[in-house]
């Protein structure tokens, strides 16, 4: 529990006996057991009224945040209209703070888009209240719950719907069919969203999380390829490298995908023979060539540029594009200044206009 709220809840408990047992109806369905919080106390319909309108009208904040906490002991979904409309509308951040663990204790799916605009609160005790409430939904029973927020217009209820997965997610006998939700999730415009599903990934052991990343990278649309390559710069595994490599040729990739695989690789220089693809960069077969110029430009290798030259004036029209490409990768004045020659020498016009467009997508 944040440090706000652990502080905000010892003040309400305080407060909270006088009120709870001076209504002197408040029996305990079994008193050998009334400080386990797992056990729900009973009141009779009296009882329940009177904190009904304590949380309602009462004078106090304390009175009415006193009275949240005792509902919520009490774990009735009657009382969740009342709790709810003192979280939207009661003036003390206590109060709201109040009605969002109660809210969380009844754990009533019902409950969910209230404590999700508490998270938007304008008190951080309260923001923090709620985010701990929602938590306690983070069950495999409730988390069908979440399945409509992943596709919310509301980022901040995207977030809590990908928090509920990656949490249950991480358990060692949770369905596996859960994490294509999070990866998925790698893809989405709200970069809180994105965090939220790259912290639920980093989270599983490494033998979990990598053959996700995996197939994500390898079939994935571009938002979860990219979100995929910048998770696996600290998932180091030798099994990312030939995917990683794949992403970088494939002439399909968007600038964006392709450049986190470039980082990613780089991270994984342990794996590779670097030497061996200079080599076949040089002299090998075009596929060869092809593969050999991308991974030393993805590098940055002090042998790249030389071996990008002699590409863009080789004889055959995929090795010029390659070299074309991994000039590109390499970035920089220099490479420019060779694209732009590469572009006035070519004859062809088809590969003119691939030359222009891989100029045209180089920051300048």
């Amino acid at each position: 529990m944040p440090f706000v709220a652990r502080r905000l809840c010892r003040h309400v408990v305080a407060v909270a006996s006088p009120l709870v047992f001076g209504l002197g109806a408040l029996a305990w369905s079994d008193p050998a057991r009334a400080n386990d919080e797992a056990v729900a106390p009973v009141v009779d319909d009296e009882a329940y009224a009177r904190l009904l309108e304590a949380l309602r009208s009462g004078e106090s904040f304390r009175v009415r945040a006193t009275a949240a906490v005792a509902l919520g002991r009490l774990a009735d979904p009657r009382a969740l209209p009342a709790l709810e409309d003192a979280l939207h509308g009661d003036g003390s951040y206590a109060v709201r703070s109040a009605a969002c663990a109660a809210l969380g204790r009844i754990g009533d799916p019902v409950a969910l888009p209230s404590l999700i605009e508490a998270l938007g609160d304008n008190d951080e005790y309260v923001r923090a209240a709620a985010d701990e409430a929602l938590g306690r939904f983070h069950t495999p029973k409730l988390l069908f719950s979440f399945r409509e927020l992943l596709g919310s217009t509301d980022e901040r209820a995207r977030r809590a719907a990908v928090r509920a997965y990656g949490e249950v997610m991480r358990s060692p006998d949770a369905s596996s069919g859960l994490a294509v939700f999070v990866v998925n999730a790698l893809a989405d415009d709200s970069d809180v969203v994105v965090a939220a599903a790259g912290a639920a990934l980093a989270g599983l052991p490494h033998e979990r999380v990598l053959p996700l990343l995996l197939d994500g990278l390898g079939a994935g649309d571009s938002g979860v390829k990219a979100g995929c390559a910048r998770l696996l710069e600290k998932q180091i595994d030798v099994r990312a490298v030939e995917p990683l490599i794949a992403v970088i040729v494939d002439t399909e990739s968007t600038l964006d995908v392709r450049a986190a695989a470039r980082r990613a690789l780089s991270k994984h220089a342990e794996y590779l023979d670097v030497g061996g693809y200079a080599a076949a960069a040089a002299a090998g077969s075009v596929p060869d060539r092809v593969r050999g110029l991308r991974v030393l430009a993805a590098l940055g290798d002090t042998r790249a540029a030389a071996e990008v030259d002699r590409a863009l004036v080789d004889g055959d029209p995929v090795v010029r594009i390659a070299g074309a490409r991994a000039a590109a990768d390499l970035g920089g004045a220099k490479a420019r200044a060779s694209l732009e020659a590469a572009l006035a020498r070519e004859a062809d016009a088809r590969q003119k206009r691939q030359l222009e467009l891989i100029l045209k997508s180089m920051p300048r």
